[in-house]
C-alpha cells in the first residue's frame, strides 16, 4: 500500500498522488470546510468589517445554504452582528487603556512618596537592613569569598575618581 495523504479540513485519508491530491483539493467541499476554519480564526475586527459589507443570505435564515463556507452572503444575524460589534467595541476600548497606561509618566513626588513608604522607616529616614551578618562568620577562615565581610584593608585603591576612566 502506497502513502496516504490525510487532509485536516475534510477529515479525509486518500492515496497520494498527484491527481487525487489535486483533485480533492479543488472540490468545493474541501474548500467550503478550508474557508469555514478560516472563518472560525478570524479576528471580531476583520470579520465584522468584512460581515458589514455583506448582505443577509436568504437561504441561510430559510433553513440552510448549500454554499456555507463559500457563500458571499453574511451567514450572521443582526443579533450576532450586534455582539460583535459590541466586541470589537471592548477589544479597542482595552487596547486604548493600555496605550494611556503606557504613555502615562508618574508625576515624580508619587513615586517617591511610594518608594519611601515602602523602603523606609518613617520615624526616620535610615534604610531598613533586612539581613545582618552573623557574628559566628567573623572568625571563620573556611568561609568561601562570596560569604567574607568586607573590611577597609581590602580595598587597595581608594582613588574612586579613576575608576570610571
Amino acid at each position: 500500500m502506497g502513502r496516504r495523504y490525510y487532509c485536516d479540513y475534510c477529515e479525509k485519508s486518500f492515496i497520494d498522488d498527484l491527481e487525487a491530491r489535486k483533485k480533492h483539493l479543488q472540490s468545493s467541499n474541501h474548500i467550503k470546510l478550508r474557508n469555514m476554519h478560516y472563518e472560525s480564526c478570524r479576528d471580531p475586527e476583520t470579520a465584522l468589517k468584512e460581515e458589514l459589507l455583506k448582505i443577509p443570505c436568504r437561504r441561510f435564515f430559510q433553513g440552510g445554504c448549500p454554499f456555507e463556507g463559500i457563500c458571499r452572503y453574511t451567514h450572521y444575524s443582526p443579533e450576532e452582528l450586534c455582539e460583535l460589534r459590541q466586541q470589537v467595541e471592548h477589544i479597542q476600548e482595552m487596547r486604548r487603556k493600555q496605550k494611556e497606561e503606557q504613555h502615562q509618566v508618574p508625576s515624580s513626588d508619587s513615586w517617591i512618596d511610594q518608594y519611601r513608604e515602602k523602603h523606609m522607616k518613617e520615624d526616620s529616614d535610615a534604610i531598613h537592613i533586612f539581613w545582618k551578618y552573623p557574628e559566628n562568620f567573623e572568625n571563620r577562615i573556611d568561609l568561601p569569598p562570596s560569604l567574607i565581610k568586607f573590611k577597609t584593608e581590602h580595598f587597595y585603591d581608594d582613588n574612586f575618581e579613576e575608576w570610571g576612566n
